[in-house]
């Protein structure tokens, strides 16, 4: 299996991060979790991050080309999001999770979704930098049309002077007072 086009992530950068729970740091076909597990795992996480960015009018996928941070920030969420999941594959019986860890109140799988939780905030938050497929305030719409669909004036200006009982002051000009 090879990852998707629109995958973030790397299996060396999940290597990088949980490889301890695998021979020579390398997942394979043989290993537990698996190379195509790894990939499955990339590609799954990746398509939750996409189809938020999607939600919030982000273009999908972000061009690591135009926008590197926005880049990183994503392949490092999709990385610790494939980690997560992979050490929950693992039977507990084999690995404990947190032998490895200081107490940081968290097991090494928390605390990579709480990261990849973090960075989904920041979508929806719209707090990261890459390429929207609209402005924000494309559908923001002021003033109203009539029925021929001709754009009215504004609410402050539309027929200020023209309510019942309305009087016309004379122009001091006009006045013929002497």
């Amino acid at each position: 299996m090879v990852l998707e086009a629109n995958t973030y992530g790397t299996v060396a950068g999940v290597e990088r991060m949980i490889g301890d729970i695998v021979t020579d740091r390398t997942f394979a076909a043989g290993t537990v979790p698996s190379l195509s597990e790894c990939e499955s795992s990339l590609d799954a996480i990746a398509k939750v991050l996409n189809a938020r960015l999607d939600v919030m009018g982000y273009t999908v996928p972000v061009d690591e080309d135009a926008y590197p941070e926005a880049y990183g920030l994503l392949e490092e969420a999709n990385n610790n999001g494939a980690a997560a999941r992979l050490l929950g594959t693992i039977p507990t019986q084999a690995y404990n999770p947190d032998e490895q860890m200081e107490d940081m109140g968290a097991t090494r799988p928390q605390m990579y979704e709480r990261y990849l939780n973090q960075t989904l905030k920041m979508i929806s938050d719209r707090m990261i930098r890459a390429g929207l497929r609209k402005s924000r305030f494309a559908d923001f719409r002021t003033g109203a049309r009539d029925s021929d669909g001709n754009v009215k004036d504004p609410l402050f200006r539309r027929r200020m002077d023209e309510y019942p009982g309305a009087r016309t002051l004379p122009r001091a000009e006009d006045s013929t007072e002497e």
